[in-house]
Formats: C-alpha cells, structure tokens, sequence
C-alpha cells in the first residue's frame, strides 16, 4: 500500500514522521501543504499512484472534492483539545472555539471537566467560517480555537489564533484506519491523462479566461506555472481588470518572479481576460541587496497578528489606528525601537487591505544601495522600473530614517508624479522629526510618507501583555516543530519577566523558541528558562575587522561604532557589552 500523507502544517509533519518511523511495514511519502496547495500535492500523488491519502481539517475535506482516492482524516482527540484548553485556561480574554460538530461536542466535554471557560461554536460548512468569527469579533471575543482554515481567517481579522493541533495519537490513529481500509479496498489507477501538448512556442506565458475565471485557453509556457495563481487572487484581479480595464503586477513563483500584464480581448463575440506573463528569474532581483518580495496569500496564519494582542493601553491605541488604517490608502509612518514589530504590523495591514491580492515589497533602507535604488524607482523602457512605478501593492520601506538625501530625492520625485502608485508603508527608530530639523530628511518627503502614524510601544512598557505573549508562542513554536508543550509554570514566567528584553519582541521570540525546544516536560519549568537563558546570553556577535593600524582612539571609535551598529543603536544594551556605563558611552560616541 502506498500512502501519501499530506500535513497543513510543518508540525503535523513532524508528528507524521515519528509515529510512521516505527511502522516500517507503511510506504509512505509525507508532503506540506494547506488548502489549495494541499490539493495540488494530493492531484499529483493520485497521478503518481498513491493508493490512500491521509490529511487533516480543511485541507482533508478539500482534498476529498478533488480526488477519486479514499482520503482518511486526521481526527482531533479529547488529549490534543486538553492541550489547547490547558495552555489558554488562565487567560483573561473572552475565548471561542469554532469547528465541526464531532469537535465542538468534544470540546464541549472537555471544558466541562477541566473548568476552561470557553464558548462553542458549531459550522456546518467552511462557507459559514467568516461570518460566524466577524459575530465573535463583534462580541468581544479575542482568542479563537480552530483549525488551520480558521485561524487563517482568525488572524485576517486581527483576533489571536489558537491552532488545534494533532498529536500522535490522532496521527496513529488515522494510520490504522488506513491499514484497515486497505484490506477492504483495492484502489483503481485512475491515471491523470495529460493535456495535449500546445503548438505556441512563445517565451511568454498566456493565460485566457472568461469574465468567471474559467481558463479558456492556456500555452505550453502557462503550463509550467500552473497552480501559482490561487483562486483567490484570481478573483480580486478579474475585479480590477472590470473596474480598470488593465492590471499589472508581479507575483513570486518558485524560482521565478512573472510579471503579470492583464487585459481583455475579443474572440467570436465574446470578451475574454487574457494574463500575458513574462517569466523572470529572480536571480536578477536577488543581485538588488535589501529588497524583499514576498505575496501575502500564504497559508501560514500564525505570522500575522499573534504578538499584536494587547491589554496595554499603548499598545491597543496602536493596533486600534492600524486596523482603521488598513482600509485607507494614504500612507502610513510607524515608529518604535528595534524588534517590537513594526515589519510584522505593516505586513498584516496590507493583508487586510484592499491591495492584499498584490504584491508585499520590503525595501530595507540601511542595506539598498543607489544602483538598487534606481532600479526601482526610475522609470525606464524595458526595465523593471516599469514593474515597479505600476505596481498595485504595498512598499514597506524598513529603517526609512537611514535613506540617503540622494536617494530621499529620487522617491520625491517618484511620489509627485501623477499616476497611480502602491501606497507606502514606512518604519522609523529614529525621531523623523528631528531629522527634518537637522537637515538629515527632505520635509516634503515627510509629509507624503507620514499622513498616518502609528507609535509601537517597547515590551518593557507592556507588562500587562507579557504573559499572553509567552503562551502565543509557546502555540506558535508548538505548530512550527511538532511540539506538545501545554503551558509555563509560575515561577518559569516570573523569571522571564525579570529579563531586559533590549531586542524587545524579536528577541523574545527567539528565546522562546530555544525554550520550546529544549523543554523535557508538557510544561515549562524554571530549568528550561535557565538553561536556555546560558545558552542566550552566549549568543553576542563577534567584532572582526577592526583596523590595527590606526591610533589607540581610533581602534578605541570603530570598536564602539561597530557594537553600537549591531545592537541597533541601544545605549543600554551597547553599554553593557562594552563593559563601560551609559554616560562613558554617550560622551565617547558624543566626541
């Protein structure tokens, strides 16, 4: 028997692995993908002559739609609902969980007996997932329990996700259901039959459809590429092309980036939609240093909101603005010190937004050079300044207070000009004010980047939220690795919040994924937290290059500068390496 197990997540995968590298008699192919991905994986493993497929959730239930092989379902057990249950019992936010009916009564049961104060929510189909959480939302509630399809729009909504994850005995399970089944059924090859091969030998892709998305027409170019357009975004351009007559974007794809040119066209009497791709290397974009692509349509719902939860009053003035900001189109300023999530923050607010369908580009300021720059943001024939200037999606300029005035120059002029543009989204350490004073920033740059600010406070100024952050990612790291860990111990947490957090939620979630990974028991103790703290503090960068021909002073001015760069310009921090107190410090980089 062949069996191809398909997990939605990277956790259930490694869940899958442990529990079938002790049946050694099962052949078994075990792949990643959620939902839509997971489809076309399963497509492929029924055409490679898989004899069962075995999945979870969503992704199972879609795949059943899709297939003609038996798929048997990951079930959740009464153990991974106690897990969940255990780890959110003592928060104080107003919680949910949404699911099919066997889970929900389940979880019914279980809350009971563990005295988890919980709300339970029955859906019959995945239609009925949106309409059922923007209720809970407007009811208050902030954490949601579900499963991979609902935590993906959990977090859309800008709620805290819980995932619902499977643990080896559902996996073992549904592992011996699959045994059985076997012995029952003999499952017919139903070998995919190939389309005929087209004749156009053009370099572009072309895609045709009609006005519904149903593909009239597809080359031998558009076939290779098949599966990274998702219905979704389908969708969303079909509605631009009718409101604009015209689209283009850019979309990553493996190893390529395709520059998308939609129009419409006429053939016998009808008006079709036809997507003319060119298909680019990303080599090419990769040889411009500090520019990120990334399309936000991933699957992978726990990178968006799970550290912006907050009973902080800062914080929630910020994510409050950011959630009324996301359905604006003027450009956004966010301030805050290194690692508290300004990246993260403007990523979810162009997945909330009306260009979600469209591109996400990151653009760290302190890394791009002036030939990356112009690239860009000069506009030229046959170049992909022309990509850039009639892009429809979000630019999220990083560290916008360290862009050269050369470079603050060619954006202006790029702004001013009058045409459509991607809105911007821009982040600062430093005082943009300031800056202006001093000459340092243009201030009619200023003035189009910043008509919307949002202030992120620090982490030491959110106590209040300290403890909700430590359990988010306890279930964060718990999905991405396969852990089953169900919560902290008091004395564990205690110890934690004594730490300075000088990379604030950045370095907390690269302490608790040490933690989550080297924890011994279902709960963390006070010893995971040391031993992972000497691990921690071993971590600190070593200084190379320092010039031994110079001076004493000078030898003394690039050590400093160089630690100072590294610790993201944090007194305290840039201090404490160096072995020296913060009014030495001030007056050396002050001289």
């Amino acid at each position: 028997m062949k069996v191809v197990a398909i997990a939605p997540y990277n956790g259930l995968k490694e869940v899958i692995r442990s529990v079938k590298n002790k049946m050694n008699h099962i052949d078994m192919d075990i792949e990643i993908g959620d939902l839509e991905e997971g489809v076309k994986l399963a497509k492929e493993a029924e055409a490679n002559g898989a004899d069962i497929i075995i999945s979870r959730g969503g992704t199972a239930r879609l795949i059943q739609k899709n297939v003609k092989v038996p798929v048997i379902e990951i079930e959740v057990s009464a153990y991974d609902l106690l897990r969940v249950f255990t780890l959110i019992k003592d928060s104080d936010e107003k919680k949910a969980i949404v699911g099919f009916g066997n889970v929900i009564e389940s979880a019914k049961t279980i809350s009971n007996l563990i005295d988890v104060e919980i709300s339970a929510y029955t859906i019959e189909h995945e239609k009925d997932v949106v309409p059922k959480l923007k209720e809970l939302q407007r009811n208050g509630y902030q954490i949601i329990v579900g499963d991979t399809v609902t935590v993906h729009y959990t977090e859309i909504l800008g709620l805290n996700g819980i995932l619902l994850t499977s643990g080896k005995e559902s996996v073992q399970k549904a592992i011996d259901d699959a045994v059985k089944f076997e012995k029952v059924y003999v499952p017919k090859k139903n070998k995919q039959i190939l389309p005929k091969a087209l004749l156009d030998q053009h370099e572009k892709a072309f895609l045709i459809m009609d006005k519904y998305g149903e593909i009239v027409y597809r080359n031998h170019q558009a076939q290779k590429i098949e599966g990274a357009i998702s219905d979704d975004k389908l969708k969303r351009w079909i509605k631009e092309l009718a409101a604009h007559k015209e689209l283009k974007t850019l979309l990553k794809y493996k190893r390529n980036l395709l520059l998308i040119h939609g129009y419409f066209i006429s053939f016998d009497h009808l008006e079709l939609i036809c997507l003319e791709i060119t298909i680019e290397n990303k080599q090419r974009l990769s040889l411009i240093n500090g520019l990120k692509i990334t399309n936000t349509s991933s699957n992978n719902s726990l990178q968006t909101l799970n550290w912006f939860t907050a009973n902080n009053n800062i914080m929630k003035d910020a994510i409050s603005k950011a959630k009324t900001f996301t359905l604006k189109d003027e450009n956004v300023l966010i301030y805050g010190e290194a690692g508290t999530g300004k990246e993260q923050l403007a990523s979810l607010m162009h997945i909330g937004s009306n260009r979600s369908s469209y591109p996400f580009l990151v653009i760290d300021c302190e890394v791009i050079d002036s030939n990356g720059w112009n690239q860009i943001f000069k506009y030229r024939s046959n170049d992909l300044g022309i990509i850039f200037n009639n892009l429809s999606g979000t630019i999220y300029l990083k560290k916008i207070d360290k862009l050269s005035i050369a470079n603050q120059k060619l954006l202006l002029e790029f702004l001013e000009r009058d045409e459509p543009k991607p809105r911007f989204i821009s982040s600062s350490i430093a005082n943009i004010d300031q800056q202006v004073n001093a000459e340092l920033f243009l201030y009619e740059l200023y003035l189009i980047l910043s008509p919307l600010k949002i202030q992120i406070p620090p982490l030491r100024e959110r106590k209040e939220d300290f403890e909700t952050l430590v359990k988010l990612f306890i279930n964060k790291f718990n999905y991405e690795y396969g852990r089953e860990i169900a919560g902290i111990r008091q004395e564990a947490l205690q110890l934690l919040q004594k730490k300075v957090w000088t990379r604030n939620i950045d370095e907390l979630i690269q302490f608790m994924k040490e933690i989550i990974l080297l924890a011994k028991g279902p709960f963390i103790n006070i010893e995971d937290v040391a031993s992972a703290e000497e691990k921690h503090e071993l971590k600190f960068p070593v200084i190379t290059d320092i010039p031994m021909d110079k001076t004493l002073k000078e030898i003394e001015l690039a050590i400093i500068k160089k630690v100072f760069k590294e610790e993201d310009e944090n007194h305290s921090q840039t201090a404490k390496r160096l072995g020296i107190n913060r009014s030495t410090l001030w007056r050396k980089l002050k001289d």
